[in-house]
Protein backbone atom coordinates (compact mmCIF):
# COMPACT_ATOMS: atom_id res chain seq x y z
CA UNK A 1 0.00 0.00 0.00
CA UNK A 2 1.02 3.61 -0.42
CA UNK A 3 2.18 5.46 2.68
CA UNK A 4 0.49 8.69 1.75
CA UNK A 5 -2.88 6.91 1.71
CA UNK A 6 -2.53 5.64 5.24
CA UNK A 7 -0.39 8.07 7.20
CA UNK A 8 0.45 11.19 5.17
CA UNK A 9 1.18 13.42 8.13
CA UNK A 10 4.04 11.27 9.39
CA UNK A 11 5.53 10.04 6.14
CA UNK A 12 4.88 12.95 3.74
CA UNK A 13 3.80 12.81 0.10
CA UNK A 14 6.95 14.10 -1.76
CA UNK A 15 8.43 10.61 -2.24
CA UNK A 16 5.98 7.68 -1.94
CA UNK A 17 7.54 4.54 -0.52
CA UNK A 18 6.46 1.12 0.64
CA UNK A 19 6.30 0.23 4.31
CA UNK A 20 7.56 -2.66 6.33
CA UNK A 21 6.13 -4.00 9.61
CA UNK A 22 7.94 -4.92 12.80
CA UNK A 23 5.92 -6.25 15.74
CA UNK A 24 6.80 -4.97 19.17
CA UNK A 25 5.31 -5.32 22.63
CA UNK A 26 3.68 -8.38 24.26
CA UNK A 27 0.30 -9.80 25.18
CA UNK A 28 -0.96 -9.96 28.75
CA UNK A 29 -2.61 -13.35 28.68
CA UNK A 30 -4.84 -13.04 31.77
CA UNK A 31 -5.99 -9.59 32.79
CA UNK A 32 -9.21 -7.64 33.02
CA UNK A 33 -7.86 -5.36 30.29
CA UNK A 34 -5.22 -6.94 28.07
CA UNK A 35 -2.01 -5.04 27.48
CA UNK A 36 -2.16 -3.60 23.96
CA UNK A 37 -0.32 -5.38 21.19
CA UNK A 38 1.50 -2.93 18.89
CA UNK A 39 2.73 -3.13 15.34
CA UNK A 40 5.53 -0.71 14.42
CA UNK A 41 5.23 0.77 10.94
CA UNK A 42 8.28 2.50 9.41
CA UNK A 43 9.13 3.95 6.00
CA UNK A 44 11.32 1.53 4.05
CA UNK A 45 13.15 2.88 0.94
CA UNK A 46 16.75 2.93 -0.31
CA UNK A 47 16.47 6.57 -1.42
CA UNK A 48 17.23 9.34 1.01
CA UNK A 49 14.05 10.74 2.55
CA UNK A 50 13.71 13.16 5.41
CA UNK A 51 10.71 11.18 6.64
CA UNK A 52 12.43 7.82 6.49
CA UNK A 53 12.63 6.06 9.87
CA UNK A 54 9.80 8.13 11.44
CA UNK A 55 7.69 5.46 13.18
CA UNK A 56 3.94 5.12 13.01
CA UNK A 57 2.32 2.72 15.55
CA UNK A 58 -0.68 0.52 14.77
CA UNK A 59 -2.22 -1.33 17.70
CA UNK A 60 -5.36 -3.18 18.76
CA UNK A 61 -6.59 -3.31 22.39
CA UNK A 62 -9.26 -5.51 23.95
CA UNK A 63 -11.40 -4.79 27.00
CA UNK A 64 -13.59 -7.39 28.76
CA UNK A 65 -14.70 -8.13 32.34
CA UNK A 66 -12.42 -10.38 34.37
CA UNK A 67 -15.39 -12.49 35.54
CA UNK A 68 -18.92 -13.16 34.34
CA UNK A 69 -21.98 -14.89 35.82
CA UNK A 70 -21.97 -18.51 34.66
CA UNK A 71 -24.38 -18.90 31.76
CA UNK A 72 -24.25 -15.21 30.75
CA UNK A 73 -22.66 -13.70 27.61
CA UNK A 74 -19.73 -11.25 27.60
CA UNK A 75 -19.42 -7.98 25.69
CA UNK A 76 -15.96 -7.46 24.23
CA UNK A 77 -14.77 -3.99 23.20
CA UNK A 78 -11.74 -3.40 20.95
CA UNK A 79 -10.05 -0.27 19.58
CA UNK A 80 -7.80 -0.01 16.53
CA UNK A 81 -5.37 2.88 16.11
CA UNK A 82 -2.48 3.79 13.81
CA UNK A 83 -0.19 6.18 15.67
CA UNK A 84 -2.33 9.17 16.69
CA UNK A 85 -5.05 8.18 14.19
CA UNK A 86 -8.11 6.01 14.85
CA UNK A 87 -8.91 3.60 12.06
CA UNK A 88 -12.60 3.55 11.20
CA UNK A 89 -14.40 1.24 8.82
CA UNK A 90 -11.92 -1.62 9.38
CA UNK A 91 -13.01 -5.18 10.09
CA UNK A 92 -11.74 -6.80 13.28
CA UNK A 93 -11.77 -10.56 13.81
CA UNK A 94 -12.81 -11.87 17.26
CA UNK A 95 -11.60 -15.32 18.28
CA UNK A 96 -11.96 -17.68 21.25
CA UNK A 97 -10.22 -20.68 22.75
CA UNK A 98 -10.38 -22.72 25.99
CA UNK A 99 -8.41 -21.26 28.85
CA UNK A 100 -4.87 -22.57 28.38
CA UNK A 101 -5.63 -23.71 24.84
CA UNK A 102 -3.41 -23.10 21.81
CA UNK A 103 -5.85 -22.93 18.89
CA UNK A 104 -8.06 -19.90 18.22
CA UNK A 105 -11.54 -20.28 16.72
CA UNK A 106 -13.15 -17.26 15.00
CA UNK A 107 -16.65 -16.45 16.27
CA UNK A 108 -17.46 -12.87 15.20
CA UNK A 109 -16.35 -9.92 13.09
CA UNK A 110 -17.13 -6.26 13.68
CA UNK A 111 -16.37 -2.99 11.89
CA UNK A 112 -14.72 -0.12 13.75
CA UNK A 113 -16.68 3.12 14.13
CA UNK A 114 -15.42 6.69 13.85
CA UNK A 115 -13.50 6.26 17.10
CA UNK A 116 -11.84 3.05 15.91
CA UNK A 117 -13.99 1.01 18.30
CA UNK A 118 -15.72 -2.29 17.51
CA UNK A 119 -17.55 -4.65 19.87
CA UNK A 120 -18.86 -8.21 19.89
CA UNK A 121 -21.08 -10.21 22.24
CA UNK A 122 -20.14 -13.80 23.01
CA UNK A 123 -22.41 -16.78 23.49
CA UNK A 124 -23.38 -17.71 27.07
CA UNK A 125 -20.33 -18.91 29.00
CA UNK A 126 -20.70 -22.26 30.77
CA UNK A 127 -16.97 -22.32 31.56
CA UNK A 128 -13.94 -19.95 31.42
CA UNK A 129 -12.66 -18.83 28.04
CA UNK A 130 -9.87 -16.75 26.52
CA UNK A 131 -10.98 -14.21 23.92
CA UNK A 132 -8.85 -12.43 21.36
CA UNK A 133 -9.08 -9.89 18.55
CA UNK A 134 -6.84 -8.92 15.64
CA UNK A 135 -6.86 -6.80 12.49
CA UNK A 136 -5.63 -7.66 9.02
CA UNK A 137 -6.34 -5.68 5.87
CA UNK A 138 -7.59 -7.36 2.71
CA UNK A 139 -4.13 -7.59 1.20
CA UNK A 140 -2.52 -8.77 4.42
CA UNK A 141 0.01 -5.93 4.25
CA UNK A 142 -1.11 -4.39 7.54
CA UNK A 143 -2.06 -6.58 10.44
CA UNK A 144 -1.73 -6.84 14.20
CA UNK A 145 -0.93 -9.60 16.61
CA UNK A 146 -3.83 -10.93 18.71
CA UNK A 147 -4.75 -8.98 21.86
CA UNK A 148 -6.32 -11.40 24.36
CA UNK A 149 -8.09 -11.49 27.70
CA UNK A 150 -9.23 -14.36 29.96
CA UNK A 151 -12.79 -14.34 31.33
CA UNK A 152 -13.60 -16.53 34.34
CA UNK A 153 -17.07 -17.81 35.34
CA UNK A 154 -18.72 -17.30 38.75
CA UNK A 155 -21.15 -19.97 39.96
CA UNK A 156 -23.12 -20.89 43.09
CA UNK A 157 -23.73 -24.54 44.07
CA UNK A 158 -26.41 -25.26 46.69
CA UNK A 159 -26.46 -28.18 49.10
CA UNK A 160 -29.44 -29.22 51.23
CA UNK A 161 -31.11 -32.50 52.22
CA UNK A 162 -33.83 -33.52 49.77
CA UNK A 163 -36.08 -34.73 52.60
CA UNK A 164 -36.37 -33.75 56.26
CA UNK A 165 -38.86 -34.40 59.04
CA UNK A 166 -40.93 -31.71 60.68
CA UNK A 167 -38.84 -29.57 63.03
CA UNK A 168 -35.57 -31.34 62.18
CA UNK A 169 -32.55 -29.05 62.20
CA UNK A 170 -31.56 -28.68 58.55
CA UNK A 171 -28.26 -27.26 57.27
CA UNK A 172 -28.36 -25.50 53.91
CA UNK A 173 -25.12 -24.47 52.20
CA UNK A 174 -24.11 -22.36 49.24
CA UNK A 175 -20.68 -22.85 47.62
CA UNK A 176 -19.39 -19.78 45.75
CA UNK A 177 -17.07 -20.92 42.96
CA UNK A 178 -14.80 -19.50 40.29
CA UNK A 179 -14.58 -21.69 37.20
CA UNK A 180 -16.53 -24.41 39.03
CA UNK A 181 -13.61 -25.50 41.22
CA UNK A 182 -12.10 -22.64 43.21
CA UNK A 183 -14.00 -21.46 46.30
CA UNK A 184 -14.16 -17.70 46.84
CA UNK A 185 -13.70 -16.77 50.51
CA UNK A 186 -15.05 -13.90 52.62
CA UNK A 187 -17.85 -12.84 50.29
CA UNK A 188 -21.42 -11.78 51.18
CA UNK A 189 -24.19 -14.17 50.17
CA UNK A 190 -27.97 -13.62 50.14
CA UNK A 191 -30.40 -16.36 51.15
CA UNK A 192 -34.17 -16.38 50.57
CA UNK A 193 -36.87 -18.86 51.67
CA UNK A 194 -40.29 -19.68 50.23
CA UNK A 195 -42.85 -22.48 50.61
CA UNK A 196 -43.41 -23.23 46.89
CA UNK A 197 -42.21 -22.18 43.43
CA UNK A 198 -45.19 -19.81 43.12
CA UNK A 199 -44.90 -18.23 46.58
CA UNK A 200 -43.08 -14.95 47.22
CA UNK A 201 -39.52 -15.09 48.56
CA UNK A 202 -38.91 -14.01 52.14
CA UNK A 203 -36.79 -11.02 53.03
CA UNK A 204 -33.14 -11.92 52.38
CA UNK A 205 -30.76 -13.18 55.04
CA UNK A 206 -27.08 -12.26 54.72
CA UNK A 207 -24.32 -14.81 55.20
CA UNK A 208 -20.58 -14.77 54.45
CA UNK A 209 -18.47 -17.46 52.82
CA UNK A 210 -15.75 -19.17 54.84
CA UNK A 211 -12.19 -19.89 53.73
CA UNK A 212 -13.47 -22.58 51.34
CA UNK A 213 -16.10 -20.32 49.81
CA UNK A 214 -19.00 -21.99 51.66
CA UNK A 215 -21.83 -20.16 53.47
CA UNK A 216 -24.22 -22.16 55.69
CA UNK A 217 -27.65 -21.62 57.25
CA UNK A 218 -29.14 -23.91 59.91
CA UNK A 219 -32.92 -23.89 60.39
CA UNK A 220 -35.70 -26.04 61.85
CA UNK A 221 -38.30 -26.47 59.11
CA UNK A 222 -41.96 -27.25 59.70
CA UNK A 223 -43.00 -27.42 56.04
CA UNK A 224 -41.57 -28.03 52.60
CA UNK A 225 -39.26 -25.12 51.79
CA UNK A 226 -37.35 -23.79 48.80
CA UNK A 227 -34.06 -22.04 49.51
CA UNK A 228 -32.51 -19.56 47.09
CA UNK A 229 -28.82 -18.63 47.43
CA UNK A 230 -27.01 -15.96 45.41
CA UNK A 231 -23.81 -13.92 45.52
CA UNK A 232 -24.79 -10.36 44.47
CA UNK A 233 -21.35 -9.50 43.10
CA UNK A 234 -18.75 -6.88 43.95
CA UNK A 235 -16.72 -4.35 42.00
CA UNK A 236 -14.20 -7.03 41.03
CA UNK A 237 -16.31 -10.22 40.94
CA UNK A 238 -19.45 -10.84 38.89
CA UNK A 239 -22.66 -11.98 40.57
CA UNK A 240 -23.48 -15.68 40.72
CA UNK A 241 -26.62 -17.31 39.35
CA UNK A 242 -29.46 -17.93 41.81
CA UNK A 243 -29.09 -21.51 43.11
CA UNK A 244 -32.31 -23.10 44.39
CA UNK A 245 -32.60 -26.14 46.63
CA UNK A 246 -35.88 -27.76 47.73
CA UNK A 247 -36.26 -29.50 51.09
CA UNK A 248 -39.37 -31.69 51.27
CA UNK A 249 -40.55 -31.76 54.87
CA UNK A 250 -42.50 -34.81 56.02
CA UNK A 251 -44.37 -35.39 59.23
CA UNK A 252 -43.12 -38.08 61.57
CA UNK A 253 -45.91 -40.59 62.02
CA UNK A 254 -46.72 -43.05 64.73
CA UNK A 255 -46.54 -46.76 63.84
CA UNK A 256 -50.19 -46.52 62.82
CA UNK A 257 -49.48 -43.70 60.34
CA UNK A 258 -51.22 -41.02 62.43
CA UNK A 259 -49.59 -37.55 62.30
CA UNK A 260 -49.59 -35.19 65.29
CA UNK A 261 -51.89 -32.25 64.37
CA UNK A 262 -49.42 -29.44 65.22
CA UNK A 263 -47.06 -28.46 62.38
CA UNK A 264 -44.48 -27.94 65.11
CA UNK A 265 -45.13 -30.68 67.67
CA UNK A 266 -42.64 -29.08 70.09
CA UNK A 267 -45.08 -26.20 70.40
CA UNK A 268 -47.71 -28.37 72.12
CA UNK A 269 -48.33 -28.05 75.85
CA UNK A 270 -47.35 -31.07 77.92
CA UNK A 271 -49.84 -33.94 77.70
CA UNK A 272 -50.43 -33.50 81.41
CA UNK A 273 -52.33 -30.33 80.51
CA UNK A 274 -54.59 -32.02 77.95
CA UNK A 275 -58.21 -32.83 78.79
CA UNK A 276 -60.90 -35.13 77.45
CA UNK A 277 -64.49 -34.31 76.55
CA UNK A 278 -65.94 -35.14 73.11
CA UNK A 279 -62.40 -35.02 71.80
CA UNK A 280 -59.05 -33.93 73.27
CA UNK A 281 -58.38 -30.31 74.24
CA UNK A 282 -54.77 -29.24 73.86
CA UNK A 283 -53.18 -25.80 73.60
CA UNK A 284 -49.95 -24.44 72.17
CA UNK A 285 -47.36 -23.12 74.59
CA UNK A 286 -48.20 -19.60 75.70
CA UNK A 287 -51.61 -20.02 74.04
CA UNK A 288 -50.07 -19.32 70.66
CA UNK A 289 -52.59 -18.89 67.86
CA UNK A 290 -52.95 -17.74 64.27
CA UNK A 291 -49.90 -18.17 62.05
CA UNK A 292 -47.84 -19.04 65.14
CA UNK A 293 -49.89 -22.21 65.70
CA UNK A 294 -50.46 -24.04 62.43
CA UNK A 295 -52.38 -27.32 62.29
CA UNK A 296 -51.85 -30.16 59.79
CA UNK A 297 -53.87 -33.13 58.57
CA UNK A 298 -53.46 -36.18 60.79
CA UNK A 299 -53.70 -38.42 57.70
CA UNK A 300 -54.88 -38.48 54.11
CA UNK A 301 -58.45 -37.35 53.69
CA UNK A 302 -61.10 -35.08 52.16
CA UNK A 303 -62.49 -31.88 53.70
CA UNK A 304 -66.23 -32.59 53.89
CA UNK A 305 -67.37 -29.70 56.10
CA UNK A 306 -66.30 -26.32 57.45
CA UNK A 307 -67.93 -24.90 60.56
CA UNK A 308 -69.34 -26.76 63.56
CA UNK A 309 -71.84 -25.43 66.10
CA UNK A 310 -69.99 -24.64 69.32
CA UNK A 311 -66.58 -25.11 67.66
CA UNK A 312 -66.53 -22.07 65.39
CA UNK A 313 -67.52 -21.14 61.83
CA UNK A 314 -64.29 -22.40 60.24
CA UNK A 315 -63.82 -25.72 62.05
CA UNK A 316 -62.90 -28.31 59.35
CA UNK A 317 -64.00 -31.94 59.26
CA UNK A 318 -61.89 -34.56 57.43
CA UNK A 319 -63.20 -37.86 56.07
CA UNK A 320 -60.10 -39.99 56.58
CA UNK A 321 -58.81 -42.20 53.75
CA UNK A 322 -55.72 -43.52 55.56
CA UNK A 323 -54.42 -44.28 59.03
CA UNK A 324 -56.13 -45.79 62.06
CA UNK A 325 -59.31 -43.74 61.51
CA UNK A 326 -59.75 -44.59 57.83
CA UNK A 327 -63.41 -44.21 56.86
CA UNK A 328 -64.22 -42.07 59.91
CA UNK A 329 -64.49 -38.30 60.42
CA UNK A 330 -61.94 -36.25 62.36
CA UNK A 331 -62.90 -32.70 63.41
CA UNK A 332 -60.71 -29.73 64.36
CA UNK A 333 -62.55 -27.43 66.76
CA UNK A 334 -61.84 -23.76 67.62
CA UNK A 335 -59.81 -23.05 64.51
CA UNK A 336 -59.27 -19.71 62.82
CA UNK A 337 -58.06 -19.43 59.24
CA UNK A 338 -58.45 -22.60 57.14
CA UNK A 339 -56.01 -23.20 54.26
CA UNK A 340 -58.06 -25.70 52.20
CA UNK A 341 -61.67 -25.51 50.96
CA UNK A 342 -64.47 -28.02 51.31
CA UNK A 343 -63.96 -30.81 48.79
CA UNK A 344 -60.17 -30.57 48.83
CA UNK A 345 -58.07 -33.72 49.18
CA UNK A 346 -55.26 -33.36 51.72
CA UNK A 347 -52.19 -35.45 52.48
CA UNK A 348 -50.92 -36.49 55.90
CA UNK A 349 -48.95 -33.58 57.38
CA UNK A 350 -50.36 -31.00 54.92
CA UNK A 351 -51.10 -27.56 56.32
CA UNK A 352 -54.81 -27.43 57.18
CA UNK A 353 -55.74 -24.57 59.55
CA UNK A 354 -54.65 -22.28 62.38
CA UNK A 355 -55.66 -22.31 66.03
CA UNK A 356 -58.15 -19.47 66.34
CA UNK A 357 -57.20 -16.43 68.39
CA UNK A 358 -59.47 -15.25 71.20
CA UNK A 359 -62.67 -17.11 71.98
CA UNK A 360 -63.76 -19.21 69.03
CA UNK A 361 -67.00 -21.09 69.70
CA UNK A 362 -67.41 -22.29 73.28
CA UNK A 363 -63.89 -21.66 74.57
CA UNK A 364 -62.13 -19.56 77.17
CA UNK A 365 -58.71 -19.34 75.43
CA UNK A 366 -57.02 -20.32 72.16
CA UNK A 367 -56.70 -24.10 71.85
CA UNK A 368 -57.55 -27.07 69.61
CA UNK A 369 -60.13 -29.71 70.30
CA UNK A 370 -59.58 -32.67 67.99
CA UNK A 371 -61.88 -35.66 67.98
CA UNK A 372 -63.00 -38.62 65.88
CA UNK A 373 -66.53 -39.67 65.05
CA UNK A 374 -68.07 -43.10 65.37
CA UNK A 375 -68.02 -45.55 62.49
CA UNK A 376 -70.82 -44.65 60.06
CA UNK A 377 -71.78 -41.65 62.19
CA UNK A 378 -72.56 -38.04 61.22
CA UNK A 379 -69.83 -35.53 60.23
CA UNK A 380 -69.64 -34.41 63.87
CA UNK A 381 -69.58 -35.15 66.71
CA UNK A 382 -69.33 -38.10 69.16
CA UNK A 383 -70.79 -38.09 72.66
CA UNK A 384 -68.71 -37.05 75.66
CA UNK A 385 -65.76 -39.45 76.04
CA UNK A 386 -67.29 -41.82 73.48
CA UNK A 387 -64.17 -41.86 71.27
CA UNK A 388 -61.80 -39.47 73.08
CA UNK A 389 -59.74 -42.36 74.53
CA UNK A 390 -58.93 -43.60 71.01
CA UNK A 391 -57.88 -40.10 69.94
CA UNK A 392 -55.73 -39.69 73.07
CA UNK A 393 -53.82 -42.89 72.27
CA UNK A 394 -53.02 -41.72 68.75
CA UNK A 395 -52.00 -38.23 69.90
CA UNK A 396 -49.59 -39.58 72.51
CA UNK A 397 -48.03 -42.10 70.11
CA UNK A 398 -47.62 -39.56 67.30
CA UNK A 399 -46.12 -36.96 69.67
CA UNK A 400 -43.52 -39.48 70.89
CA UNK A 401 -42.65 -40.30 67.28
CA UNK A 402 -42.41 -36.61 66.35
CA UNK A 403 -40.08 -35.79 69.24
CA UNK A 404 -37.89 -38.89 68.94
Amino acid sequence: MRVHRVFPAALGSRRPSRIRLAAVGSVCAIASVAAPVTVLVTAGTAAADETAGVPAVSRVTLVAPRTVTKGKPVRLVSRLTLGPLTLSGRTLQFVVRPLGGTTWTPFATATTDGSGVASAVTAALPRPREFGVYYSDAAGAVHSNTASVAVHTIDMASRAPAVAYVNDRVTIAGHLLRDGTHGIASQPVKVWLRTSPTAAWSSPLWLRTNSLGVATLARRLTRTTQVGIRFPGTKDIAASPLAIATVTVKARTSPSGFVFPFANPRLAESSGNWSQDQGIDLAARGYACGSSAILVAVGDGVVIQEGISGFGPTAPVLRMTSGPFKGRNVYYGHTGYVYVPVGAHVRAGQKLAQIGCGRVGYSSAPHLEIGVGVVGGPPCCPSMRQTSGLMLQQLLASLRAALS
